[in-house]
């Protein structure tokens, strides 16, 4: 019988919302003051949640430590960073939370066995949030 568990990480970044297939004043109509020349920055909290059969000898889907090292090794790659312009994954695209979750979600399908990983969430503000899991994408 699967079980899920979810834990929440902390991480900030910074980043500008600006679209090079839109001139300066499109990008500002749209992205406002997300536009700034250089950037601002979040603390944002992503929530994982992994899906699993309990291992018989140990009661859990996966140990604590080994579910923490494996989350916080791909936070590690844009924590404390500057999104776009530290970040590689980032130089052709924009930066938005809805991008930012599709990364988070690719390089953590990366680290737990097939199929565990099953469900993220990433607020970006105390107003928004957004969600990548198996339900979202073919």
């Amino acid at each position: 019988m699967n079980v899920s568990l979810s834990r929440i990480y902390i991480f900030s970044a910074a980043h500008r919302l600006n679209s090079g297939m839109l001139d300066d004043k499109q990008n500002v109509n749209i992205y406002d003051k997300c536009n700034n020349l250089n950037g601002h920055g979040h603390d944002y909290r992503l929530e994982v949640t992994l899906k699993g059969e309990p291992h018989p000898q140990t009661g859990m889907i996966l140990p604590l430590p080994e579910m923490d090292k494996q989350v916080e090794s791909v936070i590690a790659q844009i924590d404390h960073k500057h999104l776009d312009k530290e970040v590689d994954f980032f130089k052709d695209k924009i930066s938005t939370a809805e991008i930012i979750i599709q990364f988070l979600w690719q390089k953590l399908a990366e680290k737990f066995p097939k199929d565990m990983l099953y469900h993220i969430k990433l607020w970006e503000t105390n107003n928004n949030y957004f969600e990548f899991g198996k339900e979202y994408h073919a």
